[in-house]
């Protein structure tokens, strides 16, 4: 500041005017500055005339106190342009502060418009840092749902929408700078390093969400962070101190029978990942406005985790589920003896005629002729109240709308248990629906408001009805309702769950505890619904469930799941006859049934091989797909496509025989459904995925792990000794990682998708492609598991950091990974790592200490390379040249990597003006073929050293995709 030779006050013109607006809003945050600076001006006498001086200890107080007040004070953007716009003026009289009359008058111009008054200085002093609180603004919609929790050191901030914007948030140099962003299937995840774990804020505001750390005294939490009144009025704040807003929402825990609901008022998604520290599973609540989280709590199987927003639940059995509802999360267990959560679980009705499935269904224990009638004589009954309702209720009175909806639901309920549910629901798709889940606003019945219609059973009926009629919109009460999770509908819950596609464990659990309820169920629903439930059972089934199938009915429409209970259970071998001999079925849809079920067999037992099995899928689809597309006009009730679940065990065959692109092609667009479930769909992916990253020989290990080393780390190859003879060429290579890398979404994001994201990123650091392998490497490090193969991927992730020059997060991914007991190879690599992080950040001392020791072909090419970026070219030959001594060959072809260490050498001992390492050099390679590009790189630089010394080369590295029209000699 040059208090030496005199004092400068900055000022800061503060008129009309963006600045001038905000400096105004900021008065009363520095009154008390003013007031002090006023006090040190007049006792030090600042600015006492022009030219006036300091010296002495005086001196150095008043720049102490200029340099604090310089460091700790400042505006915001718009004052510090003013600032710079208006330069620097050099000291002045520093009078107290007072209203400064305009130095223009507001008349008008000439054009109408109104000249602009120039204000007198306001403040000579910028206002205290301490009045901004550190924050992170998130840029996201209002639907956009937000949970908040702690994991270790860091904090996460789960977003439940994928938001390529927070990966291109802007650095403020403040607290929340040290951040990660990592994208996951649907949503975002931010790990923020904040060790010492400050009291955090959250605000909802138009433009998205406000992170900020509470100060000192300010129980609002952001302090001048908030923004303006008009725009975070009445916005409440998460993690604040206790009765800072009274009125804010808070998260409710409402134990109900066999599960618990997480109540909140704008439930967000439910987002499943790892646990970073524990590596459990966590279920991550989010929501879509601020809310008082719960306070942390243990029960058996699972533990409420502290948060700062949202709702986190660590899941310690398998057994445990969460799904969203719009009431909030709902968590419970299901399995044939499930863990005990929430309330006691009600035993299903006595009588299976007297529960309530069979009442709101309106199921009669009748012979079907008389169902049948019954429904025709309903039908017919509804006369004008049939037609459609828009037009019928319209002006009705609010006595004639609900007799004409009674009507419409008796019929609905006739057309249901006479086996016509489409019937029922284009009666019932008008019905206006309740909010259903913990009350909430009332349903509009043709312009009638009331609150208690309609009731469960009406909405279970129209549900069902959806249901068994393809609509699953209109069907979707039966995942959410209340009413659903009943015992006396846990059967139409699971077939909600088979029909829409969801996972294979808890469909199957749900409808084999349905199963007795639906056996004596009438035949029409049971025709239609039984035979598709028995084998998918019979399919997806454990033991438990495959258990309550009994005796099947003598049908041929059991005949297939029949088998599939021998084939999975103590008679595979009578399975495999029947098989074959069902192969011969006059029906065209059960004969192509069992072929793929044999062929399944026969693949799974090592009868034949993939290569073998994908052609007879080939087959068998191709004419499943020729017959798909001619009409067939007398199709059976219930009836569903086989080609979904052929293309998936199809795309498992290719992958598994070498044929992973093709298989790609073969799952692309394909959807969970009935016979497809989403987790046999994930498996398949997945087999697909490792094919890929791995190749052929590993997509087995699609269901366990990939072969590794004793200390859990991906196995790898020693580089150096050309391409074994099976892999693909390194363009093909790149297409299939590429390939890869665009389909990994499609497996859920669990340790599995870590093992591959871990291969895929290292692989493409490999190649060279280090913008391309962060992404991956920090999603594989999120939901990676083991301890020891979370410190390999973050390796990895540090070294692509550094070749992509980002070493703030190169050092965070070594931290991380710095373990006690690191096995000797990772150790290692990360000494090298550290060394190149050292030498990039211009510390070339520390890093050649600390591979002083280290003498192994890695650790000589490092130091190697340190030595070349500080062109020491005397120390790289003699470094590069041990390195050279042991692994270039006396004789026998140079492989592409010893090659270029040829080159390497030469280079650096042309640059030191070394001649004599370059004959020796040249004698031992003896005329073998270096290929074209390299060898008339090795002859300039031969003719160049006996030309004389070169002062500075840099260093060698041939580009990883050089030019083609130039190849090696075979």
């Amino acid at each position: 500041m040059g208090l030496a030779h005199g004092v400068h006050c900055p000022r800061v013109l503060t008129g009309v005017g963006r600045a001038g607006r905000y400096h105004k809003t900021q008065a009363e945050n520095v009154a008390d500055t003013r007031q002090a600076d006023n006090r040190v001006n007049q006792q030090a006498g600042a600015c006492g005339g022009q030219g006036a001086r300091m010296s002495g200890p005086a001196a150095r107080g008043a720049g102490a106190t200029a340099a604090v007040r310089q460091a700790r004070m400042g505006l915001g953007r718009a004052m510090l342009l003013g600032a710079m716009l208006a330069g620097l003026a050099p000291c002045v009289q520093a009078a107290p502060l007072r209203a400064t009359p305009p130095a223009m008058q507001d008349v008008a111009r000439s054009d109408g418009l109104h000249a602009l008054p120039v204000t007198g200085v306001q403040a000579d002093v910028l206002p205290r840092v301490a009045d901004v609180a550190p924050g992170l603004f998130l840029p996201t919609e209002s639907a956009t749902g937000l949970a908040v929790f702690w994991s270790g050191p860091e904090l996460m901030v789960v977003v439940d929408r994928a938001l390529p914007a927070l990966f291109h948030l802007p650095g403020e140099g403040g607290m929340f700078d040290r951040r990660e962003s990592v994208a996951l299937n649907g949503a975002t995840l931010l790990r923020i390093y904040l060790p010492d774990h400050p009291q955090i804020a959250v605000l909802r505001q138009k433009a998205g969400w406000l992170l900020c750390a509470v100060q000192p005294g300010r129980p609002d939490g952001c302090g001048a962070r908030v923004g303006s009144p008009a725009e975070s009025a009445g916005a409440p704040v998460a993690g604040a101190s206790a009765g800072a807003r009274p009125a804010m929402p808070a998260v409710r825990m409402v134990p109900r029978p066999a599960r618990i609901l997480f109540a909140q008022s704008q439930p967000g998604r439910v987002v499943t990942l790892p646990d970073p520290v524990t590596g459990g599973r966590l279920f991550v609540a989010t929501t879509r406005q601020v809310e008082t989280p719960l306070q942390p709590r243990s029960d058996v199987g699972y533990a409420v985790r502290p948060a700062v927003l949202g709702v986190v639940v660590a899941a310690d059995s398998a057994q445990l589920f969460m799904q969203p509802t719009p009431g909030g999360p709902v968590l419970e267990a299901i399995a044939a003896q499930p863990v005990p959560v929430g309330l006691p679980a009600p035993p299903p009705s006595a009588s299976v005629r007297q529960g309530q499935d069979w009442f709101w269904l309106g199921l009669r224990d009748e012979p079907t002729p008389q169902l049948v009638q019954k429904w025709r004589k309903a039908r017919d009954s509804l006369g004008q109240a049939g037609g459609d309702p828009a037009t019928v209720l319209e002006g009705q009175p609010e006595a004639v709308v609900i007799t004409i909806w009674a009507m419409r639901v008796a019929a609905a309920q006739a057309a249901f248990a006479a086996g016509y549910p489409q019937q029922a629901w284009d009666l019932l798709r008008a019905l206006p629906e309740h909010s259903g889940h913990d009350g909430g606003s009332a349903a509009d019945v043709g312009g009638v408001v009331r609150s208690s219609w309609p009731g469960p059973g009406v909405q279970a009926l129209r549900a069902c009805a959806a249901l068994l009629s393809g609509d699953m919109a209109g069907a979707a009460p039966l995942a959410s309702a209340d009413w659903a999770f009943g015992p006396d509908m846990v059967l139409w819950r699971g077939a909600y769950f088979m029909l829409s596609g969801a996972g294979s464990l808890p469909t199957s659990v749900l409808l084999a505890r349905g199963y007795a309820r639906l056996e004596q169920y009438p035949a029409p629903v049971r025709a239609g619904l039984m035979p598709r439930v028995t084998q998918y059972l019979a399919q997806f089934g454990g033991p438990d469930e495959r258990a309550v199938l009994g005796a099947l009915p003598d049908d041929p429409a059991y005949d297939l799941a029949r088998i599939m209970v021998q084939a999975r259970g103590a008679q595979p071998e009578s399975a495999r006859i029947a098989l074959e001999n069902l192969t011969a079925s006059g029906n065209d849809r059960m004969a192509d049934m069992a072929r793929a079920e044999l062929v399944g067999f026969l693949l799974a037992h090592d009868q034949i091989g993939p290569d073998m099995a994908a052609q007879a899928y080939a087959q068998i689809l191709a004419a499943q797909v020729a017959e798909g597309g001619r009409a067939v006009p007398n199709a059976r009730q219930g009836e569903v496509t086989i080609v979904p679940a052929l293309r998936l065990v199809y795309a498992q065959a290719l992958a598994r025989s070498g044929q992973a692109v093709r298989a790609v092609g073969v799952l692309s667009g394909l959807g969970a459904s009935e016979l497809a479930p989403q987790d046999r769909l994930d498996a398949a992916w997945r087999t697909v995925l490792f094919a890929l990253v791995f190749g052929p020989p590993h997509a087995n290990a699609a269901q366990g792990t990939p072969l590794h080393n004793a200390h859990g780390a991906v196995g790898r190859k020693r580089s150096g000794h050309g391409r074994a003879p099976d892999e693909a060429p390194a363009t093909d290579r790149a297409q299939q990682l590429a390939l890869a890398k665009a389909n990994m979404g499609q497996v859920p994001d669990d340790p599995l998708k870590a093992k591959l994201l871990a291969e895929l990123g290292r692989q493409l650091v490999a190649m060279g492609q280090f913008g391309q392998a962060i992404p991956v490497l920090q999603q594989a490090d999120v939901l990676a598991i083991e301890p020891l193969m979370r410190a390999d991927i973050e390796e990895q992730l540090a070294q692509a950091a550094l070749q992509g020059n980002q070493r703030p997060l190169a050092l965070r991914a070594l931290e991380r990974s710095a373990l006690a007991d690191l096995p000797e190879d990772l150790a290692a690599r990360r000494r090298y790592d550290e060394a190149r992080l050292a030498a990039a950040s211009g510390n070339r001392e520390g890093a050649q200490a600390l591979l002083a020791e280290d003498e192994s072909d890695t650790g000589l090419s490092v130091r190697g390379a340190l030595y070349e970026q500080d062109q020491q070219w005397a120390q790289a030959v003699l470094v590069v040249g041990r390195l050279a001594s042991r692994t270039l060959p006396e004789q026998g072809e140079l492989s592409p990597p010893q090659r270029d260490l040829v080159i390497r050498l030469a280079t650096d001992a042309a640059a030191a003006g070394d001649t004599e390492t370059l004959h020796s050099l040249r004698a031992w390679v003896a005329g073998r073929a270096l290929g074209a590009e390299r060898q008339a790189r090795f002859t300039a630089l031969l003719r160049q050293a006996q030309k004389g010394p070169v002062v500075s080369l840099g260093g060698y590295g041939l580009p990883p995709a050089f030019d083609k029209s130039v190849k090696d000699p075979k």
